[in-house]
């Protein structure tokens, strides 16, 4: 079994991943076209630019639960109606969230989370097994996201571990900074 420590900080690594692959697909959509980054394509939450503010909206509602607060509903397009939105808030939010991680003691990293979800349904589970999620989530929604960017006229980007990995190694300080 691994440590607090070492569990803190597989999670910070991984959620340097996390903001990795996020700064890339923000890259790659900021040379979508205007009118193709808005367009609805009938696609996981429709449009381009939909689809990221759910996956940032996403990363903010977990860690609202995780510090005891109650958020009741994700942030939408409406809150965030420009990529200009999404690149002044996003890189914020990455801060806090490893900001967050990193302080975990053994007893934080492990306790467990009440929350309810928009629809009103009532969940437990512990803080590692809700970070775990997190991380998930964000994995799944870059791949529909490159796909969004392809569909868009785009050049989708890789976003996979491996590369990150080979990144980081070869980083002078080897590892993703934040």
């Amino acid at each position: 079994m691994k440590t607090t420590y070492q569990l803190v900080d597989d999670f910070v690594q991984r959620t340097q991943f996390m903001q990795w692959g996020d700064e890339r697909i923000m890259e790659a959509a900021r040379q979508v076209d205007e009118a193709e980054y808005y367009r609805d394509r009938g696609i996981s939450f429709g449009s381009l630019h939909k689809l990221l503010v759910h996956m940032m909206g996403a990363q903010w509602i977990w860690l609202e639960r995780w510090k005891g607060n109650r958020p009741t509903k994700l942030p939408d397009a409406e809150d965030y109606p420009t990529r200009d939105a999404i690149d002044k808030y996003w890189p914020e939010l990455h801060r806090d969230f490893i900001t967050f991680i990193r302080a975990q003691s053994e007893q934080g990293i492990h306790r467990t989370i009440q929350y309810k979800n928009s629809r009103g349904q009532e969940f437990i589970l512990p803080l590692s097994e809700l970070i775990c999620h997190a991380l998930d989530h964000g994995t799944y929604h870059r791949g529909q996201a490159n796909t969004l960017i392809k569909l868009s006229g785009g050049k989708p980007v890789s976003v996979n571990y491996f590369e990150y990995s080979l990144q980081r190694q070869a980083s002078p300080a080897g590892h993703h900074m934040v």
